[in-house]
């Protein structure tokens, strides 16, 4: 019923007004929040001094929590089980897309952290199934660069398939150039630059400038796979789904 609630309130109801209807509804947010023509369908929303999210969004997921002049811009969708933290003075910028599934394909919980001053820019997509911190001072600059923190591995013959998950963590002062891909269980060093249309498959160590590499052939081998990894226990999902190392489920 909240959810319903702060959905048509947010949609209803002209900014002025809307922050102490939030506090009659359990939201924690100050008399100077600012949303525009949008609609949050949520849990929680926590919004501190100066913070705003913009017009046009459509915000689904479990919670949000805007530290000090945080700010949500316009025309994203947030669509899935999963809370977003943005500390002070960090943005979420327009039409991104950030998602995770529901039961059945996702399990525990997870979470979007995105530092002090650092900044998602525009036309990006965030695969929720696991978390994805970013760290404070960090540019996903550019556009159309996509996080991804599930992907599969098919067996032969098939129709055997296996899921593996894991949690992204960017570190601090950390730029991403456009179009780049960030696959499951990838940790970025602090001070790394990475250059435009990179596949990062790997953790990267070391403050450097990293760019795209060529196309190689890798053997796959699924009972390798099944080897090394962690299975997940949980009678819900669909499938076979396996964890990566030194990776956590939840936020």
């Amino acid at each position: 019923m909240i959810r319903i609630l702060t959905g048509l309130a947010t949609f209803l109801l002209p900014s002025l007004l809307l922050p102490a209807v939030l506090r009659l509804l359990g939201h924690n947010v100050g008399q100077d929040f600012r949303c525009g023509f949008s609609v949050l369908f949520l849990n929680s929303l926590d919004a501190s001094e100066g913070s705003a999210i913009g017009h046009m969004n459509l915000l689904t997921c479990s919670g949000i929590h805007l530290g000090g002049h945080a700010r949500i811009e316009h025309l994203n969708i947030f669509k899935g089980p999963f809370q977003v933290h943005l500390a002070s003075q960090s943005t979420i910028g327009s039409l991104n897309y950030l998602t995770r599934g529901g039961k059945g394909i996702s399990y525990g919980e997870s979470s979007m952290r995105l530092g002090r001053h650092s900044n998602i820019t525009k036309g990006h997509h965030i695969d929720l199934t696991c978390s994805v911190s970013v760290g404070d001072y960090c540019v996903i600059g550019g556009l159309g660069s996509q996080l991804w923190t599930h992907g599969f591995v098919h067996g032969d013959p098939p129709p055997e398939r296996i899921r593996i998950d894991g949690a992204i963590s960017i570190l601090d002062n950390v730029y991403i150039g456009s179009r780049c891909i960030i696959n499951p269980g990838v940790s970025i060093d602090d001070n790394v630059h990475v250059g435009a249309g990179a596949v990062i498959a790997e953790n990267l160590a070391g403050p450097a400038l990293y760019v795209g590499q060529r196309l190689r052939k890798i053997e796959i081998d699924i009972e390798s796979y099944k080897g090394k990894l962690k299975r997940v226990q949980d009678d819900d999902l669909l499938g076979e789904v396996y964890l990566k190392p030194n990776n956590e489920v939840g936020p």
